[in-house]
Formats: C-alpha cells, structure tokens, sequence
C-alpha cells in the first residue's frame, strides 16, 4: 500500500513531467544534482514520483523542501535518506506523492538514479545476483563472501552498477539502455550465463526474496512468471568468470579483502586450526578444517571459548564419522 493511500492521485507520464519540472525550477540552486527516475516508456501512468538529489553541500532537507515548496507540502514523512511528501501541483491541481532520494556523493547518486530506473528491474534481479553470491543494491555492487564461522561480508567491488551487471554476465549493455517494457526486462535478464529461472521459483525463495521481487505487484509478477516459464538453464559455472576476466583488478583487490577476512576471524577464539590439527592428527590442513571450524562456530558461536576442551574433542569427534563416512 502507498504511503499517502488515496489522497494521492495516479497521473499520467506527461503530468509527472510537469510536476518534475516545476519542483526541480524550485529546487536547483540547493542541491548540485536532480534528476527524475528513468521509467519503462511503456508505463502511462505513475502512484508516485522518485526524484534522486545530490545534497553533497549538507543541507537539512526537510527544511529545504518545507521553505521553496511554501504550503504546497500537504504531509510529510522521512525513510532513511528518502523524504517523501504529498505536494499539491497547483499546474495539474492535484495532490501527488514525491519520494526526493537523497545522497551525498556523486558516486552514490548515481549508483541510487541507476538502481531505480526501469521500476522492478533492480529488485527482481537482485534475486538472482544473491543466488551466485554477488549483492546489487542501492549503494553498489557487492560480493558476498562467507567466512569460517559462517558469517557473511558485503565486499563492495564498485558504486558503477553498469559495471555490477558486466559481472553478473550481461556483456551487451547496449540492450540494457534500449528496455522498454517489462518483455524487454526478461529478455535481457536471461541473456546471462549465469541466469537459471530455477532461481524463481516459489520454493527456492526466502521472504526477503518475496520482498526483492515485490510480489503481489502485477509487474513484478508478470516478470518473474516470465522468468520461470522461459526455462533457462545456467551454462557457466564459475560465478566470478566475468568478475576475473573483464574486471581483474577488482577480482585481485576482492581476493586481498578475503585474506584480511580470513586472518582476522579465527584467531578470535582460541580453538583454531591448529588446536583441531594437534589434537586430530588425521585431520589435514584445507578445506576440511574450515568445514570443522565453521561447525565449531554454528554450535557455539561466541561461548566457543567458554567450552571445554574434552567437549569440544567430543563434538569434533562425532561430526567428524558424519562427514568423513
């Protein structure tokens, strides 16, 4: 449900334009950037109007909205960085919701103006970037590592979301700028070798995935049943194929963060790999002390240091004939 409900009127593109316009006339010389969202050329009508601002001088921007808007700011509300106001157009003599989505740095305004454009295209494949362990949001591009404890870390790889879509596999951006409808959206979605539509379906989503895709939105669920029914099958299996090939220097600073992950979480505790390999000799150095590690950690998490050692031999112990038989 909108924010403001029923006191704000649905209006058409053009009528978002002139409302876009007159309030960007009234707003210019506060904020060095503004700049409309980019909708789908086959959508006539809008519940809202998504403005992005480059507020890098600091302003307070409720007080800057409250004194050049005058009395045409009927309601407010503040969301994070995004303020909202139902504003009475007195060109179309209507009441509209505008949601102004603020930043302070030109790389975030234009990671935020990039997210937003064609309405459910982010959050629908941001669904299948999580799936390959990659994180496309409003504030860049991540990758998503998983350390020995079993924790996650959000790695920001770049704040250009352009380049975030070359990793997850789409090479021709030139198909990205040319969508207009929602076909389009699925087209250029599954062109990827990365893409599977099993990542859509019903039973391969968790609710925050629900969330990502908006269901319940008719868009958003025309574009994910299009999705599924295409059937597409992954063709490439390295998630990082894109990310070492066209970005390499982002592939070697990502591998250099790792390492720091790596080095710093163990030895918080005072069971480390070494203790494991000491008291389990056949235990070898690689990927299966990581495996007992990241066990010890879901078992205890941050009383690990307060169990005993008998105990933990024990544990170690049994999980050991579960993995190993």
């Amino acid at each position: 449900m909108k924010l403001f409900g029923d006191r704000a009127k649905r209006i058409t593109t053009n009528e978002m334009n002139v409302v876009y316009n007159r309030v960007k006339d009234k707003l210019s010389n506060c904020f060095t950037n503004i700049q409309l969202s980019i909708s789908l050329k086959s959508k006539d009508s809008h519940g809202d109007i998504d403005i992005v601002v480059l507020n890098d001088k600091g302003f307070d921007v409720r007080e800057v909205l409250k004194d050049r808007l005058n009395g045409d700011i009927i309601d407010y509300s503040k969301n994070g960085n995004i303020h909202s106001i139902l504003y009475h157009s007195n060109e179309l003599n209507e009441n509209v919701h505008i949601d102004f989505l603020t930043t302070s740095t030109y790389e975030d305004f234009i990671a935020q103006y990039t997210y937003i454009m064609y309405s459910d295209f982010s959050g629908v494949l941001g669904v299948f970037s999580r799936r390959i362990r990659f994180n496309y949001g409003t504030h860049g591009f991540f990758k998503i590592y998983e350390d020995k404890r079993g924790q996650y870390h959000y790695i920001l790889l770049t704040k250009n979301l352009k380049e975030g879509l070359q990793m997850l596999g789409y090479e021709n951006l030139e198909e990205y700028d040319k969508i207009e409808n929602l076909d389009d959206i699925v087209d250029f979605m599954i062109s990827s070798p990365l893409f599977d539509s099993d990542y859509y379906n019903g039973s391969r989503m968790n609710s925050s995935d629900r969330k990502r895709v908006r269901a319940g939105r008719p868009s958003a669920d025309y574009i994910r049943g299009k999705l599924i029914n295409s059937n597409k099958r992954r063709t490439l299996e390295d998630p990082d194929y894109f990310l070492k090939k066209q970005f390499p220097l982002y592939y070697n600073k990502l591998q250099s963060d790792i390492l720091k992950i790596q080095t710093n979480v163990i030895p918080k505790s005072k069971y480390t790999g070494n203790w494991l390999i000491s008291n389990f000799p056949t235990v070898k150095s690689g990927p299966l002390v990581g495996k007992i590690l990241k066990h010890w950690f879901n078992t205890y998490n941050d009383a690990l240091d307060a169990v005993d050692e008998e105990e933990l031999k024990k544990v170690t112990s049994n999980y050991l004939k579960v993995i190993t038989n």
